[in-house]
């Protein structure tokens, strides 16, 4: 009798289930949010992609280079439409990792997302059946410099079948940002995984940024790539969007300007997808670079992995979430002697915004070769710093020592990492 009682109840608590999800679906659908999740990551498959912001002849503006070679995205496509693991990540400074200013037309968008969201999107909406998986390894305030040094692990080590690259506002237009910025590529490109590599032009509100020597770097390996930064000009010259419209900080994109960003993307995406069921053969990198070999082996090394021979005023600290075991000097001379074996050295820091931060010299075997220059005194936020300290052909032990300039007001130092290749 008992279990009899049992079935009943059961079946009446599993008809309840069902009438509640049934109920919560037609809610869902009612208020026009339906979460679709595609293959093996969820999320929402394409319900917010922009359009209507940019016009075909805005589109030439972004996208006016040719000889570039499409096939690596083809295959990209071609490998999510047959329902298999695709693995896709961005690597670039904070517009990249969503930071997003507000604008004045603002108000008036229902959705306001970062150009990454848009283009996960598209990948969502364009193959349901596919395993979707994405890296974000944007970090604020951060350029070529450091990205080649911690792309092994940030991006890479996921083994991605496509990178997108954005440093055209946080580089600077030096031989040095030029080198490394083509190490980046070449690293990218010389992954196991062999990615397809996509590179964005983002732009200051005054037309400033990169784009230049970054697009020589990507017509020299035929990649595909986009700009913003003129499309931005165009709108203003043109006064379909005013300045305080598209940006509020004159650096990062409003909501509108993302969702321009967003909308470049996506439609070049969209012109390759429908091209791209067609036959794609695999072409090689150029074996000659624009600049030189230099961070081949380059990564992040961590303070806990360095031989310190000295700690000076220096002590072991957690300052960074994103950089672990750090070393801190807030008062003295600091003094700090470490050995480590490379053959190009760097000094990742905090370049902090309390005014307490330092200036502190390098050497190397003795010889001064750097300068660090801790004081983001008036900046927004506390952020990384990177300053290359010594370069060699020759992998060797070097000493390394890093005291305070006689000359400097502020005393406090954190040290993130060593940057080494």
């Amino acid at each position: 009798m008992k279990a009899r009682n049992n079935t009943h109840t059961n079946r009446i608590l599993s008809l309840a289930c069902a009438v509640v999800m049934l109920c919560t679906s037609m809610l869902q659908i009612l208020a026009g949010a339906v979460p679709v999740h595609a293959a093996g990551t969820g999320g929402i498959k394409g319900n917010h992609l922009p359009a209507g912001y940019v016009t075909e002849e805005q589109m030439k503006l972004a996208n006016p280079w040719t000889e570039i070679n499409e096939g690596p995205l083809y295959n990209v496509m071609r490998k999510a439409q047959s329902g298999q693991r695709v693995n896709i990540a961005f690597i670039g400074g904070s517009i990249t990792k969503g930071t997003m200013s507000t604008g004045t037309r603002d108000a008036g968008m229902s959705k306001k997302l970062p150009y990454v969201e848009y283009v996960i999107d598209w990948w969502y909406k364009k193959f349901p059946k596919a395993d979707l998986y994405f890296v974000n390894a944007g970090i604020s305030a951060t350029d070529s410099y450091l990205g080649v040094h911690r792309v092994q692990k940030d991006v890479l080590d996921k083994k991605p079948d496509l990178v997108f690259v954005e440093f055209a506002v946080n580089d600077k237009k030096t031989a040095h940002h030029k080198q490394s910025y083509e190490n980046l590529i070449r690293k990218i490109l010389a992954a196991d995984s062999k990615p397809a590599v996509m590179l964005l032009f983002m732009a200051k509100l005054n037309g400033w940024s990169c784009e230049v020597q970054q697009a020589q770097i990507g017509q020299h390996y035929k990649l595909p790539m986009l700009s913003y930064g003129s499309v931005m000009k165009d709108m203003i010259n043109n006064g379909i969007y005013t300045m305080e419209e598209l940006s509020g900080d004159a650096i990062h994109p409003s909501a509108v300007g993302s969702a321009i960003a967003g909308e470049i993307i996506v439609r070049y995406l969209d012109k390759l997808e429908a091209k791209s069921m067609g036959e794609v053969s695999y072409k090689k990198t150029p074996s000659q670079y624009i600049t030189s070999k230099k961070y081949d082996g380059a990564k992040v090394l961590s303070c806990k992995n360095i031989s310190i021979q000295r700690m000076g005023t220096f002590e072991a600290t957690s300052k960074s979430r994103t950089f672990q075991n750090n070393l801190t000097s807030s008062s003295g001379n600091g003094d700090l002697t470490f050995q480590v074996t490379a053959k190009s050295i760097g000094i990742l820091f905090a370049q902090q915004i309390n005014g307490r931060g330092g200036q502190f010299d390098v050497y190397v075997d003795g010889k001064k070769t750097a300068q660090i220059d801790a004081d983001n005194t008036g900046g927004r936020h506390t952020k990384p710093g990177a300053v290359p300290c010594y370069s060699s052909k020759t992998k060797k032990t070097h000493t390394v020592r890093i005291v305070r300039s006689g000359r400097s007001s502020g005393q406090a130092l954190t040290i993130y990492a060593v940057l080494v290749s």
